[in-house]
Formats: structure tokens, C-alpha cells, sequence
């Protein structure tokens, strides 16, 4: 017998709440998450006078590192660096950038986190605070993807071990 595949939808619910405020809950940085994140936004955005987005990462544990970037660049302009990665030698060191025009620069934007947003969340709610687009709300995070965070970037320092 052959096993099927279960695809988990990164995105399990999306609605725009009383006073034009979208909400997104992102379960996971699954594969095609940015674009389903991406997609559900503008769904809202074009069927409502949205006045701020709220994107729920509690108890969002990670997962790919690019869809966290791409996630970021929904919302930030391109060629930002988001995030480095850091590894033993000099060239595994690696940057990220936003590479497109951002869809939206202006929409106010919450980020919910708690102590089990780890990883990729943590990436998405530093960058959008380093950069300014919007407020973190909630519990301190699991404190995997982040060393530390500069004045206007977010750093992801990752360990690569043999």
C-alpha cells in the first residue's frame, strides 16, 4: 500500500474581525506558507477597508527558513537583509534577503507570539519590529532562532554541527 502525503495547511483560519482588523493564524512555515499567508491577505485586503492585520504565531514552532523571509517580505520592501545564518567556517555563513517589491509597507501590523513561537517565528516577529512594521504582542518566545537583536536587524546565529 502507499502512503499518501498529508498536506497541513500553514494557514488553518483567516477572517477580518469588527473594525477592519484582518486575522491570520500561521501554524506552521510549511512549504508555499508565504504565498498562502500572502494569499489570504490579499483576499481580505481586496474584499475589505482593512485598517490592520494581526498574524497569530503562538504556538508556532518553525520550520523553513526562506517562507519566514518571504513571509517578512509581504510586508518589507526588497533587498532588506531579514536574517544570517552563522556557521563554523566563514563560507557557510549565509544572508537573507527580501528579494520583491513588498505588497503592503503600510498596513498596521500585530504580531502574537508566546513561549512556543520558536525558530521562524522568531525571525518573522524580530524582522517586523527591527524594521518597524509593526508591534509584538504577548509571551517572551522559545528563544531558538534569535541571539540577539541589533538596532535595525534581526540575527539568527545557527550552529551548524557535523
Amino acid at each position: 500500500s502507499t502512503r499518501e502525503k498529508i498536506k497541513i495547511d500553514a494557514i488553518p483560519y483567516y477572517t477580518v474581525l469588527d473594525g477592519g482588523i484582518a486575522d491570520i493564524i500561521l501554524n506552521q512555515f510549511t512549504k508555499d506558507a508565504a504565498q498562502e499567508l500572502k494569499d489570504a491577505f490579499l483576499t481580505m485586503r481586496s474584499e475589505n477597508d482593512l485598517k490592520g492585520l494581526i498574524i497569530d504565531l503562538r504556538g508556532n514552532g518553525g520550520g523553513l527558513l526562506n517562507e519566514a523571509v518571504d513571509i517578512v517580505n509581504i510586508f518589507v520592501p526588497k533587498n532588506k537583509l531579514v536574517v544570517y545564518t552563522q556557521g563554523k567556517t566563514p563560507d557557510q555563513n549565509r544572508n537573507y534577503y527580501t528579494k520583491h517589491e513588498a505588497d503592503d509597507v503600510d498596513i498596521p501590523l500585530a504580531i502574537l507570539v508566546n513561549e512556543s513561537s520558536a525558530s521562524a517565528s522568531e525571525i518573522v516577529s524580530g524582522a517586523i519590529q527591527d524594521f518597524d512594521r509593526g508591534v509584538i504582542i504577548g509571551q517572551r518566545t522559545f528563544g531558538k532562532g534569535l541571539q540577539g537583536i541589533s538596532a535595525c536587524r534581526c540575527i539568527c546565529v545557527t550552529l551548524l554541527r557535523n
